[in-house]
């Protein structure tokens, strides 16, 4: 009897294996849901903040526009110190990348005034605005990020 009572105080309150690896694989399954969840609103991110930076791409051709009395051909103009303003050059080379690292363009219009600026988003592919097309949609300076944003 005394071997018995022994026998259990030598015993450990630990977890069996099996116990350890069930765990393990629950606490993996939960962070990959919250991996996916998080890669999501880190795109959704890119994507908002391209659309602010085209934004503002956009408000710098315009001041540009009203000192030259014209939209620059291409937005490398905007690099170039220029002396109509102070010296400094209108934007640097990271304002004309995405949120991807990618060139953003200006397109010119059917008239001389008219222009968007545009990414064409993660593929730096020109694909369109659908907004099916993920990561991959353009995104335009003159059109609503997402089709709801326009109401």
């Amino acid at each position: 009897m005394k071997d018995r009572k022994h026998s259990r105080s030598s015993q450990t309150g630990g977890f069996t294996l099996v116990e350890l690896l069930v765990t393990v694989a629950i606490l993996g399954v939960l962070a990959t849901v919250a991996i996916g969840e998080i890669w999501d609103y880190i795109d959704d991110a890119k994507q908002t903040g391209t659309k602010a930076k085209l934004e503002s791409i956009k408000t710098q051709v315009m001041m540009f526009k009203r000192k030259h009395n014209r939209v620059p051909d291409d937005l490398e103009v905007l690099l170039e110190p220029d002396d109509r303003n102070k010296g400094e050059p209108w934007l640097s080379e990271d304002d004309i990348r995405d949120a991807w690292g990618n060139r953003v363009y200006i397109i010119h219009g059917d008239r001389s005034s008219q222009f968007e600026i545009v990414s064409y988003g993660e593929n730096n592919e020109e694909d369109g605005y659908d907004p099916s097309l993920g990561y991959d949609m353009d995104i335009s300076s003159e059109r609503p990020l997402f089709p709801a944003d326009d109401a």
